[in-house]
């Protein structure tokens, strides 16, 4: 979508800013939408709510897709959203079910590694669908896509743990979030989570501009972001691998290149050091993030399974909305892009902090 914001823009009649709601007003809905999800794939079952989610997500591609005007637009991008969202909670769902109690985190990690490739591919893909067939175009592509996944999740996707078919009452979800909250070692392991989203959040609000000053054209600064994701996605393919041969080594193999990157964007924002610098301590960084962030989630959800789609919502919830606030306050307050690549070291520091103090929770008697 982000390379056809301004024609989207002008095709409906919005300013700049309106323009930039499309994306906001979807990245939020996708966050507190799992909210709402994750308590009734609990109670009623994980490819209900799949594929009613699908369903939404379709009827709301298609408004977008018709939309005259910026109201109508954000009406349809946030029923996608909200559709949108039961994907992530279904889906992480539905691996954990089927996964043998401790090792989810390898069927999270492949889950996760073909998640990313969207952010990856999509913004030269996108770009390259509206210069051919317009903004609108992009639309109507997601529906019939769209329409093929229902149909293989129809065919294909058995449920993986039926509900109990209780009411959903305030109250009762409510009560669900507290208890995933109080497990022990959840909240840390999910702050940890937030913390390193947001030094990535971070870096994508800050080096656009780092990447223009230095001259880089469009088409490398994608190039930049497309090693950085593909870091990402390498670090989650070698979840599974390392896990089979070397259960033990997931965590510290994590940690080591997280924190590795950490110190070298540290002295990147102390030194100065121009792009070849940023991208090696990103790669670093990005691919600790990638064995990381599926063995995060297995963690916040091994311990209680059977409320495993709230504790993934909250979880996830807690990754996006907690990345946009750390984000957006690191963008407003930091006075040079180096103070923000400082900050992401910060960040990724303090969530190794953090993640030693879930283990350290979760090993108390």
């Amino acid at each position: 979508m982000v390379p056809a914001l301004p024609q989207l823009a002008d095709g409906i009649g919005a300013t700049p800013a309106g323009g930039q709601l499309v994306i906001s007003l979807y990245l939020i809905g996708l966050a507190l939408g799992q909210l709402g999800w994750a308590p009734v794939a609990d109670r009623h079952g994980r490819r209900p709510v799949l594929i009613g989610g699908m369903t939404l997500f379709l009827i709301g591609t298609l408004i977008c897709a018709l939309a005259g005007d910026l109201a109508t637009m954000l009406v349809g991008r946030a029923i996608q959203a909200i559709g949108a969202s039961s994907s992530l909670i279904a889906g992480r769902a539905m691996a954990t079910d089927t996964a043998p109690v401790g090792k989810a985190a390898a069927p999270l990690a492949i889950l996760t590694s073909v998640t990313l490739i969207s952010p990856a591919l999509a913004p030269a893909l996108g770009g390259a669908v509206t210069s051919i067939g317009g903004w609108r175009a992009l639309f109507w592509i997601l529906a019939g896509l769209t329409l093929i996944a229902a149909a293989l999740a129809v065919r294909m996707l058995p449920e993986t743990r039926p509900g109990d078919r209780a009411p959903v009452h305030l109250r009762r979800i409510a009560t669900t979030y507290w208890q995933v909250l109080r497990q022990r070692g959840y909240l840390p392991l999910a702050l940890s989570n937030a913390l390193i989203s947001g030094g990535f959040f971070t870096f994508l609000a800050a080096s656009p501009f780092v990447l223009d000053a230095a001259g880089a054209t469009p088409a490398q600064a994608g190039l930049f972001y497309s090693a950085v994701a593909s870091a990402i996605i390498g670090g989650t393919l070698c979840v599974p691998v390392v896990l089979r041969r070397w259960p033990h080594a997931l965590k510290p193999a994590g940690s080591v290149a997280l924190g590795g990157g950490a110190v070298a964007i540290l002295i990147v924002a102390a030194s100065g050091a121009g792009l070849v610098g940023l991208f090696v301590a990103m790669s670093l960084m990005a691919f600790g993030a990638g064995l990381t962030g599926p063995a995060l989630l297995a963690e916040a959800i091994e311990q209680q399974r059977e409320r495993a789609s709230a504790a993934t919502g909250l979880f996830g919830t807690m990754q996006m909305g907690g990345a946009a606030l750390i984000s957006t306050l690191a963008v407003r307050l930091a006075p040079s892009p180096a103070v923000e690549f400082g900050l992401i070291g910060v960040l990724v520091v303090v969530a190794l902090g953090l993640r030693g103090l879930s283990n350290q929770a979760v090993s108390k008697p």
